[in-house]
């Protein structure tokens, strides 16, 4: 795969615009079938663009796998929902078998970003619905380079020079997700992130604030420094910075999430069964420069 993802494509696959500058629908690709061609020109697109739509994809989860192991090494989950042959497939679905929901329920429902608790940082996230509710249930992504740059300069500098602690632990706590050891509270070593990085995509300037993980900010009391990143959540999730999707069955999202941000809206859970399945990738040149240690840590 990662010979696959350095490769340059021989032929463009045709795209529809999601949102000007932001993401694409790919059109005519279906991944169980694909050529090589078809798959290196899909490769090309993904990294190019922070937010990829597939549609009418016919997946099974080895097939989910194989399709996430083509952006980076998928990281495998085991505090919420993963599947029973694929660990690194998150369940995400309000269904039940012998009255035991099968996967994670009522996740996401808030404007956060993932992998901010690894050290080094570098996450692509895909999400295949199986079964979508016709109405709500659906996934919206802000455009964090968007809102950066519609700042003035002058805030732009300042936000610059901010410095962000998250924690693992503390976002596990804050949603209590899980009772955790002392022993794993300690493996959970803070770490640091400025407020600005630069997107992976294409090099623009991104604001890189998350609801979940952030524990304080340097050099600010903890409430004017919650208050900050509570502020800059709610300008980036303006209407004109974000994409809704609108979920179909079978569609997959990919999106990268250093320059992004997103939540899920709820749904009619009396009316509607939703399952979707979750992968979570590190980019192989990351992962490569990352230790073990790290990796093998649920940081999302």
């Amino acid at each position: 795969m990662i010979a696959n993802a350095m490769k340059a494509a021989t032929l463009e696959l045709p795209t529809r615009p999601l949102k000007p500058g932001f993401g694409v629908e790919v059109l005519g690709f279906d991944f169980p079938t694909a050529s090589q061609d078809e798959l290196l020109a899909f490769d090309a697109i993904q990294r190019s663009h922070p937010i990829v739509v597939l549609r009418d994809q016919k997946l099974t989860a080895d097939q989910v796998m194989t399709l996430s192991q083509r952006m980076g090494k998928v990281s495998a989950q085991h505090r919420v929902g993963p599947h029973p042959e694929f660990p690194a497939i998150t369940i995400l679905s309000n269904k039940k078998v012998n009255g035991r929901l099968i996967g994670a329920h009522e996740v996401g429902r808030n404007w956060h970003t993932d992998g901010t608790t690894y050290a080094t940082l570098g996450l692509t996230t895909m999400l295949y619905g199986i079964e979508c509710p016709l109405d709500g249930g659906d996934t919206v992504i802000a455009d964090m380079c968007a809102a950066f740059e519609s700042l003035p300069p002058e805030r732009q500098k300042e936000l610059e020079k901010i410095q962000i602690v998250h924690n693992r632990a503390h976002l596990i706590q804050k949603y209590n997700r899980a009772i955790l050891t002392p022993e794993e509270v300690e493996k959970m070593k803070d770490v640091i992130h400025p407020a600005v990085v630069i997107s992976p995509v294409d090099g623009r300037k991104a604001l890189f604030v998350t609801s979940g993980s952030t524990k304080r900010v340097i050099g600010m009391p903890q409430e004017e420094g919650m208050a900050l990143v509570a502020e800059l959540i709610a300008y980036a999730t303006q209407e004109q910075f974000v994409y809704r999707h609108k979920w179909r069955n079978n569609d997959c999202l990919i999106w990268n999430d250093l320059c992004t941000m997103h939540t899920a809206t709820p749904y009619d859970e009396t009316k509607y069964d939703r399952l979707v399945f979750r992968t979570w990738m590190r980019p192989f040149e990351v992962v490569d420069s990352t230790s073990r240690d790290e990796e093998m840590m649920s940081h999302h």
